[in-house]
C-alpha cells in the first residue's frame, strides 16, 4: 500500500469518528429534550389543576360571601380606597368601592412629598372628578404623569357621601 491510500484510509476513518460522534451527542441532545419536553407536558398538566383548584376556591369564597351581604344600613355603606397602579410611564390613580352601599360626590386631592406639581392630569381629573356615583364593586381611575418633577410618593386625600347621606373621608401615603 503507498502513503497517499494509507492517508486517505487515514482521513475516512477520521471522518467516520467524527461523524459518529455527532450522532452520539444529536442522541443525547434528543434524549434530553425529550425528557424536557415530558417535564414541561407534566408542569403544565398541574398548573392547569392549580388553575381549577383556584377557580373552585373563588366559586365558593364567592358563594359564601353572596349569602352575606347586610341588610342594615351600616354595614351598606361605601367603601372608598385609592391606589395608584401601573408603571412609571403609564399611571394611574384608581378609585374603587369596596362596600356594598354606593358612594356619590366622591372627590380626591393629591399632594406630592417630593417635587412641586401634581401628578393629576388637569384635562382628566377635571373631566372625571368629582364621580358623580361609584357602585359597589365598580372603579375609577385617573391619568397619573409621573415625572422627576412629581416623585412616586404621595399624600392623599379622598372624601365621599354613603347612600345615608353621611359624610366621610379618609387619607392616606400612596406610592407606585
Amino acid at each position: 500500500m503507498e502513503a497517499y491510500q494509507v492517508l486517505t484510509i487515514a482521513v475516512a476513518i477520521g471522518g467516520v469518528l467524527i461523524a459518529a460522534g455527532g450522532l452520539i451527542v444529536s442522541i443525547i441532545s434528543l434524549r434530553r429534550s425529550s425528557a424536557t419536553e415530558a417535564q414541561t407536558l407534566r408542569l403544565q398538566e398541574k398548573q392547569e389543576e392549580l388553575t381549577e383548584l383556584q377557580l373552585q376556591l373563588h366559586k365558593a369564597e364567592v358563594g359564601k360571601y353572596a349569602g352575606s351581604v347586610p341588610t342594615d344600613a351600616k354595614h351598606r355603606s361605601a367603601d372608598i380606597r385609592v391606589s395608584l397602579e401601573g408603571t412609571a410611564r403609564h399611571s394611574r390613580f384608581v378609585i374603587r368601592n369596596w362596600g356594598y352601599g354606593s358612594a356619590k360626590d366622591i372627590k380626591l386631592e393629591v399632594y406630592p412629598l417630593k417635587g412641586n406639581s401634581s401628578p393629576l392630569v388637569r384635562g382628566d381629573a377635571d373631566e372625571k372628578l368629582p364621580i358623580p356615583r361609584l357602585s359597589p364593586g365598580s372603579d375609577c381611575s385617573i391619568i397619573a404623569a409621573l415625572s422627576f418633577d412629581t416623585g412616586s410618593t404621595f399624600d392623599v386625600k379622598w372624601s365621599w357621601v354613603d347612600e345615608d347621606g353621611s359624610h366621610r373621608h379618609e387619607s392616606s401615603r400612596i406610592s407606585l
